[in-house]
């Protein structure tokens, strides 16, 4: 499963850079002049309240309708969180689409994959030869997987500044081997302060 995941993340990966890698010239659809800024860099104030640093990546296609991003959040003090895994960090790829193209506020919706490194504390009993019970505790690093789809709002007062907010909604798998669920919902909440270059 784990070499499964890493392939298909490489995967993603490797089309989301070919296409990043392409120049596009467009026009807007309004004013007939091309659109600058097509890159997109924000951070996720939010995460901040969970102990994140998490940042984001996004590059704008041509009509304006679609982009790619990728998210990527390192964990300073890790803590359980409802899912009893300790987050050490998480990476991903995503697509949005804006049914609207761009603008000074714009509706997104996009799927979005993540693996996450998370260490699992399980419980663990046990009956000895003698018919004692024992509990014991131990800690696990696992590698889980997280698909969601993402719906936000943008909001953009200037040219290179940029505010949002987003909810993720899906699921989370765990690794095979987890001691708890393999499959349970997934949502991440999240307030943005951005920069487009």
């Amino acid at each position: 499963m784990k070499n499964l995941t890493c392939i298909l993340f490489a995967l993603m990966m490797s089309i989301s850079t070919s296409n990043f890698a392409q120049r596009y010239v467009a026009e807007d659809d309004d004013t007939g002049s091309s659109f600058e800024n097509r890159s997109r860099f924000s951070i996720m104030l939010s995460d901040v309240l969970v102990r994140r640093i998490s940042l984001e990546y996004e590059r704008i296609l041509a009509d304006g309708k679609m982009s790619f991003h990728i998210p990527f959040s390192v964990t300073i003090s890790p803590f359980e969180d409802p899912w009893s895994d300790d987050l050490h960090w998480w990476a991903g790829m995503g697509v949005k689409f804006y049914p609207t193209g761009q603008g000074t506020v714009r509706y997104f919706l996009g799927p979005e994959f993540r693996i996450l490194s998370v260490t699992e504390t399980g419980d663990y009993g046990y009956y000895d030869p003698y018919g004692n019970y024992t509990e014991t505790y131990s800690d696990v690093d696992y590698v889980n997987t997280a698909f969601l789809i993402n719906n936000g709002l943008i909001y953009s007062p200037t040219d290179s500044f940029f505010v949002s907010i987003n909810l993720g909604i899906g699921f989370l798998s765990r690794n095979p081997d987890s001691y708890y669920e393999a499959l349970v919902p997934y949502a991440t909440p999240s307030f943005r302060l951005g920069f487009k270059f």
